[in-house]
Parts: C-alpha cells; structure tokens; sequence
C-alpha cells in the first residue's frame, strides 16, 4: 500500500504530526517559525 504524504503547517512540537505517522501518513515537511518548536520537531523527525 502507497502511505500518502503531507505538510504540517504551524507544527509547534509536532502532536499532530505523530498522528499522522502512526497512522501511516509520509512528512514532507514541517513548517514552524518558533526556535524551540523547530528543535523539538528536528528531535522528533529522527526517530521517524
């Protein structure tokens, strides 16, 4: 089965995008302006 894609827009932390990985969705990215948000989302996308 082809997982379907998306972009998280206004990501924060990266709750949503948990979701949608668990749920079988590929990211292609994660926009998110907060410095600390961006760290945590650059932690999080290594263990994707």
């Amino acid at each position: 089965m082809k997982k379907l894609n998306y972009i998280d827009l206004f990501a924060g932390a990266g709750g949503l995008s948990e979701g949608f990985v668990r749920s079988g969705f590929a990211p292609i990215a994660h926009v998110e302006m907060n410095k600390d948000a961006c760290d945590t989302l650059k932690t999080r996308a290594t263990y994707y």
